[in-house]
């Protein structure tokens, strides 16, 4: 088996959004309970619903980009993906094509799948370009899986 998403991914998906929330969400928890009406030279109130504005800004754009991050792994028969809570397996007749995209630090992967599956028709992970070059040398018949944007 071959692992076709970036080691990042682990850090991306479970770890920097858990540090983000704990450290954001125990200073917000903070101001909250809290019975001070300036903190330093700002009235805590501005402060407390900015905070949770910034807060709720940032889950929402965790939860449309970083949490759709899915690890994906291939071997000669099947891809399996996993949110690393859930793991599903899709046979190679299942897949239509593998987008490329070229984002800012990474390459994107978009695993495209024929039907409706467990974690929809368009998977999205964190492409390592070599481990997925290894993969179709080793699978050749798969190459026109391969679609860069």
């Amino acid at each position: 088996m071959r692992q076709l998403s970036s080691s990042w991914t682990l850090g991306f998906r479970i770890f920097f959004p858990t540090l983000w929330i704990a450290f954001f969400g125990t200073f917000l928890i903070a101001l909250f309970t809290t019975g001070k009406p300036m903190v330093g030279p700002l009235d805590a109130n501005y402060l407390r619903y900015g905070l949770l504005v910034f807060v709720a800004i940032f889950l929402f754009i965790f939860w449309k980009t970083v949490f759709r991050l899915k690890r994906v792994d291939a071997d000669k028969d099947y891809i399996y993906v996993t949110n690393y809570f859930k793991n599903v397996r899709y046979p190679h007749v299942d897949i239509e094509k593998i987008e490329i995209t070229k984002g800012i630090l990474f390459q994107y992967g978009t695993l495209v799948l024929k039907g409706n599956g467990s974690f929809g028709n368009r998977i999205l992970f964190l492409l390592s370009k070599k481990r997925l070059e290894l993969f179709i040398l080793e699978n050749p018949h798969l190459h026109n899986w391969v679609e860069e944007l």
